[in-house]
């Protein structure tokens, strides 16, 4: 049997059941309203995945469930120095840390009005899921974008090792196992024959900060707003 993927077991376990994995974090919902185009394309997706003979190496996640990531905030699990505050205990709960943030948060400054333009530019390795590559549409956004996790960092005392390369991305699925070879084509093949039909350009709203109990759900807090 072929090793597992990096999200076994602390995401999911060997047979794709969804484990408790809490944190908190800043993300934007992919909208069915305002993006229904690309929205009903990715549930399109979401059935040829489910239907392929490969769908047991990798665990689906729910449609309510995507988003972008803009800033990661911290999971209970991971307690070292670029992945939690350095303002509070590593000891502290989770629940302190997220009323620390949100405490914050409501009184930030967003300064980077949403909407957000976004490209659809392809499909991340797979590695630890199957996940879309996104990236801002201009120059001028990325720079917006990036600037908010730069004001984002100092403020919630987080500054991860992949701050500054950090990759934009909507993640589909959790893969279970190491794919060989033949396996990553086969499912690259499946994800390049969709991307044909994909729709490329599309915007994000607000960023919300969102406490999560594991990967299927994230429960929006608070937006952020221009103060």
């Amino acid at each position: 049997m072929s090793s597992a993927a990096p999200g076994v077991p602390c995401k999911f376990d060997p047979d794709g059941n969804v484990q408790r994995y809490p944190g908190n974090t800043i993300i934007a919902h992919l909208s069915p309203s305002t993006e229904p185009e690309l929205y009903q394309s990715m549930l399109k997706l979401h059935e040829k995945l489910k239907l392929s003979p490969l769908s047991h190496l990798y665990t689906l996640l729910p449609p309510s469930s995507w988003h972008m990531t803009i800033f990661e905030g911290v999971c209970d699990q991971v307690r070292i120095p670029s992945r939690w505050p350095d303002d509070l205990s590593i000891d502290a709960s989770l629940e302190e840390c997220t009323s620390l943030f949100s405490h914050k948060l409501s009184s930030f400054d967003l300064q980077c009005d949403p909407p957000y333009r976004m490209s659809i530019t392809g499909f991340d390795p797979l590695v630890v899921g199957i996940g879309i590559h996104i990236e801002p549409r201009t120059g001028e956004e990325n720079a917006r974008l990036r600037e908010l996790r730069d004001r984002l960092s100092p403020l919630l005392h987080i500054r991860s090792q992949d701050h500054a390369s950090y990759v934009l991305h909507f993640t589909m699925a959790y893969l279970l196992r190491i794919l060989t070879e033949e396996q990553d084509m086969e499912i690259n093949n499946l994800l390049m024959d969709h991307f044909v039909e994909m729709p490329k350009l599309f915007s994000l709203g607000a960023p919300e900060f969102c406490a999560f109990d594991d990967m299927f759900a994230f429960k929006r807090l608070l937006y952020l707003k221009n103060q």
